[in-house]
């Protein structure tokens, strides 16, 4: 409780740090603590990018340097014996040593914000938010007084993979990324990375350190609405990125396929135009452009699940992966090795949903069957059972076999742009929140150049009717012989580059898809997040 805090404030605090403040008018401790507010509403400034606001932040924060002055003056005076002097003289080089740091990081954010460059802002921001809190320890101006110096003590018998966080294996802490402390006398703690410290300064440079700002601590004292937040930096190898309690294959699946819902139906149009390429007819219909949209719902039948199964599997299979007893889950450079197998599996453990809807949609995209009556028909009703089920064991196992490289490569570009470009694009002043949207255009116009040949090969297989025997058992055999001989028939035709027939409209195609999907499950996935706290 606050009454045992101060009591034990008393008891464990030198009759010199108790004083400090006493000797100061409280006007002036009280708008010194106050910064600490202007300093929390400046930040949501900042990560929403208001610039009209952020520019009153800066004087208001200036006008507070003589403030810290003259507490160190006044709180720690030139007076008393030789050894409450020498004290006093310490204190006092201390203060105006953070308040000096304190006043030129706010001199740093000034130029940032007039420039409108994010990340120089952020630096700026965590080199005074950091002098702030040094300066509040310095001269005793918390209200509280925690008695833990070190948390080690309460995970003495908890090992580190009992704790719930991001392994480095699958995420580097980043600025903005909540983490855990997981080394140190902090070790449990969780905070906000504010600002990441590399080598000799440079973005390319190795990150050695990480400023954290903490939850608020209560015993510490209280704010505008929370408890005091502390500022410290700490080795970056002693933090970890956390893990919300509440990821779940079932969520990651119900965020995935509502934000493929959106990707898919928006840029349905070009998937159908892509189709009609593929099959050598007007990229057009005969009725008009709106034609294009012909179709979208049997195509989000068949790609949403899909996307949900893909995005759902990913994330669990690579959780699951790196806490294999053999994976060293701290290893940065394993994290693309785990994707592969995880996106290819993810996948094709979506296949099962699509395939049904895949014949059906490319009849009506091909113009084959007027209706979503006529397509049914021609695919289930008016072949006999044993075509229709030859066709789509096909089918499937085309899907699996276009869905194992699709699965490895889409997610493994985003992971890699992800990883290897925000310093890039900082430098180029990129919007922060439009990131995931261009990794993931990226990552879907690759994708979707590289896994056109069986794309078209499906689209082909799809509309041409089975002349095999209806009385031929089933087997793998047949398949893949139907498989070779599509493909021998398009290379006989077209040559080889009927395979990719398509393919820069297919990549055209996946861009803005694969855009907005993770742009907008990203987007989900934080709105999430924020509602469950």
């Amino acid at each position: 409780s606050k009454l045992q805090s101060n009591l034990i404030r008393k008891k464990l605090l030198p009759a010199l740090e108790k004083a400090a403040p006493s000797r100061v008018p409280p006007s002036v401790v009280k708008k010194l603590r106050g910064i600490g507010d202007v300093l929390d509403n400046a930040q949501a400034d900042v990560y929403d990018e208001i610039w009209i606001s952020l520019e009153s932040y800066p004087p208001s924060l200036q006008a507070y340097f003589p403030l810290m002055n003259y507490y160190a003056e006044t709180a720690f005076p030139d007076s008393g014996d030789d050894s409450h002097r020498a004290i006093n003289s310490a204190q006092r080089d201390a203060l105006r040593f953070e308040a000096d740091r304190y006043s030129k990081g706010v001199a740093k954010l000034e130029k940032a914000i007039a420039v409108k460059k994010v990340r120089n802002v952020e630096e700026a921001f965590a080199q005074t938010s950091l002098a702030y809190d040094r300066f509040l320890k310095a001269g005793d101006l918390y209200t509280g007084y925690d008695p833990v110096t070190s948390t080690t003590v309460f995970f003495n018998a908890v090992y580190d993979s009992g704790m719930q966080y991001t392994p480095v294996a699958l995420e580097q802490p980043r600025i903005r990324d909540e983490v855990l402390v997981l080394q140190g006398p902090d070790k449990g703690k969780v905070g906000q990375v504010i600002w990441l410290g590399r080598q000799d300064g440079s973005l390319e440079s190795e990150v050695l350190t990480a400023v954290v700002k903490l939850d608020p601590n209560s015993v510490l004292g209280v704010g505008d609405k929370t408890g005091v937040r502390e500022v410290k930096a700490y080795p970056y190898s002693w933090i970890v990125q956390t893990r919300s309690s509440t990821e779940s294959y079932q969520r990651d699946w119900l965020l995935a396929t509502l934000s493929a819902i959106i990707s898919c139906g928006l840029t349905y149009p070009l998937e159908n135009l892509k189709c009609r390429v593929q099959l050598n007819q007007p990229p057009i219909p005969p009725e008009g452009p709106l034609a294009l949209f012909k179709g979208v719902e049997l195509n989000l039948l068949r790609e949403a699940p899909n996307a949900g199964f893909l995005m759902a599997g990913f994330n669990f299979l690579t959780r699951q992966a790196v806490g294999l007893p053999f994976v060293n889950g701290n290893d940065p450079n394993l994290k693309f090795a785990v994707m592969i197998p995880s996106g290819i599996l993810a996948m094709t453990s979506g296949a099962f949903t699509r395939v049904p809807f895949s014949d059906i949609s490319k009849q009506v995209q091909a113009g084959v069957a007027k209706d979503l009556g006529e397509a049914i028909s021609n695919v289930y009703l008016k072949p006999t059972p044993d075509q229709v089920w030859k066709k789509l064991a096909t089918v499937f196992t085309l899907t699996v076999i276009k869905g194992a490289p699709f699965g490895a490569f889409q997610c493994l570009i985003y992971e890699l742009l992800k990883d290897k470009t925000p310093v890039l694009l900082e430098s180029f002043n990129f919007p922060i929140a439009l990131e995931p949207f261009l990794w993931g255009g990226c990552a879907g116009f690759c994708t979707g150049y590289l896994t056109n040949p069986p794309d078209v090969i499906l689209t082909r297989m799809a509309v041409e009717v089975d002349q095999g025997d209806a009385d031929e058992a089933f087997n793998l055999g047949s398949i893949l012989a139907r498989l070779n001989k599509a493909s021998q028939k398009i290379i006989d035709e077209e040559g080889y580059q009927g395979f990719l027939k398509g393919g820069w409209e297919n990549a055209i195609y996946f861009a803005p898809e694969a855009m907005l999907w993770f742009g907008v499950y990203d987007l989900l996935k934080e709105v999430t997040l924020a509602f469950n706290e």
